[in-house]
């Protein structure tokens, strides 16, 4: 069995772009250091399909390792909700090695 060994780490606070060009998304950390359940929602590209929504229980930290091939984000990481959260952490296929856009 094989592994993937060039991922990307970036993180966020905020609703926006979080990843500009196209990638898989490998996995997701999320902080919740408040008093209240938090919500995260991403969309493929800024106004695209929604393709991952979590919740995250008050003062925990939700990982989420995505199995296979990840959930490809074809135009694009944007996080449309970020509500009662810390931050957040995705992982995708790395995008700024030499000779790609990042």
């Amino acid at each position: 069995m094989g592994y993937k060994s060039d991922i990307q780490a970036t993180r966020a606070a905020a609703t926006g772009s979080v990843v500009a060009p196209a990638v898989r998304l490998r996995g997701i950390s999320i902080s919740n250091n408040t008093a209240s359940v938090g919500s995260l929602t991403l969309t493929n590209g800024n106004g695209g399909t929604t393709l991952l929504v979590l919740d995250v229980a008050a003062g925990d930290v939700l990982t989420l390792n995505i199995p296979q091939d990840g959930i490809p984000f074809g135009q694009g990481i944007y996080c449309s909700d970020f509500t009662s959260l810390t931050g957040f952490t995705v992982f995708t296929d790395k995008y700024s090695a030499p000779g790609l856009t990042g």
